[in-house]
């Protein structure tokens, strides 16, 4: 008697908008259309589940000790001991040791391994491609999530709450090229709060030791700003529901801006020159009605963005809030 086929698709390294973006639209389609008929199941970081519970049966999260030795994301892969992106011999014997696991329970059993030179710009096109291979779609969180949130983001007043994320990241030892100043972020959401009257969210993405992954800042919590912790193993439907729960979101410079395409949420972002054109794609424009209540600011170049004033972004955010329905 036949006991069925299994895919385990990873284990995923590469960086988070990479993921989100290409990644899993990509394995969503393979899974509609190469693999069907298949029990499935997938291997990344903690807290990711929600991305891939439309489409996979299972979800199986790093050890602690495993998720530590991820140090270089890169678009698809990992950096070792130079420039190429790579799936270190580690994370391959943990997917084996799964394979092995489920032995038993399966007649076959394919590993579809990432492929990190799909997502490098270097290599391939993927990553610049107007309709790309995959299937997209809209992320919600559960009711149970949602009621989470929307305690921990309540504030004693009756004014609008946008959520923020204020990107930050090192890379061997030096502020990424796009990165805005810390002290700009602070002079830029008191304007929010004293000027537009409104509570902010910043969204707490702790920077892992030793690594060069994206992380946030995040600043002290007053009458009108919350900052709030978003790591563990719900940590992505956390977000989700956070986008979903508040009037519109900011995010800096960096590819993670994507995410409120995928709730649906209006949104405005500083990017640079080079890279704000990557947010509208077609399966972007898809994904937001062309772009509706979508901003995007990319007045200046890499590494310049670090000094651009805030009174500025002020401004143009304004012009934003003003538009949003």
């Amino acid at each position: 008697m036949s006991k069925g086929k299994l895919v385990i698709f990873g284990p995923w390294l590469g960086e988070f908008c990479y993921e989100l973006s290409w990644y899993i639209p990509r394995i969503r389609k393979l899974m509609n259309t190469v693999y069907t008929g298949y029990t499935s199941v997938a291997v990344g970081f903690d807290g990711r589940k929600i991305l891939y519970d439309d489409f996979t049966d299972a979800y199986i999260p790093y050890p602690v000790e495993l998720d530590e030795m991820s140090k270089y994301p890169s678009c698809g892969g990992e950096f070792r001991g130079g420039s190429i992106e790579v799936i270190p011999h580690e994370f391959k014997q943990f997917v084996e040791y799964i394979k092995k696991e489920y032995s038993d329970d399966f007649d076959e059993i394919v590993i579809e391994y990432p492929q990190p030179e799909l997502y490098s710009s270097n290599t391939s096109n993927l990553t610049n491609e107007e309709l790309p291979f995959g299937e997209f779609k809209h992320y919600t969180a559960s009711d149970n999530i949602l009621q989470q949130v929307e305690s921990e983001i309540k504030f004693d007043n009756s004014r609008d709450t946008i959520a923020l994320m204020a990107r930050i990241r090192t890379r061997n030892g030096k502020t990424c090229k796009l990165d805005w100043n810390p002290e700009h972020w602070k002079t830029f959401i008191n304007l929010l709060v004293q000027q537009l009257q409104v509570n902010i969210v910043m969204i707490g993405i702790k920077q892992k030791d030793g690594s060069s992954a994206g992380a946030s800042i995040t600043f002290e919590n007053t009458d009108y700003i919350k900052s709030i912790d978003f790591s563990g193993t719900n940590s992505v439907e956390r977000q989700i529901a956070l986008l979903k729960l508040t009037k519109c979101s900011i995010y800096g410079a960096s590819g993670t801006a994507v995410f409120p395409f995928f709730t649906k949420t209006p949104t405005f972002t500083q990017q640079t020159k080079q890279e704000g054109f990557r947010l509208m794609y077609q399966w972007e424009r898809d994904l937001t009605d062309n772009l509706k209540n979508v901003a995007i600011f990319d007045k200046y170049n890499n590494n310049e963005i670090y000094d651009a004033p805030p009174h500025e972004l002020y401004d143009e955010f304004n012009k934003f809030y003003k538009t949003v329905v």
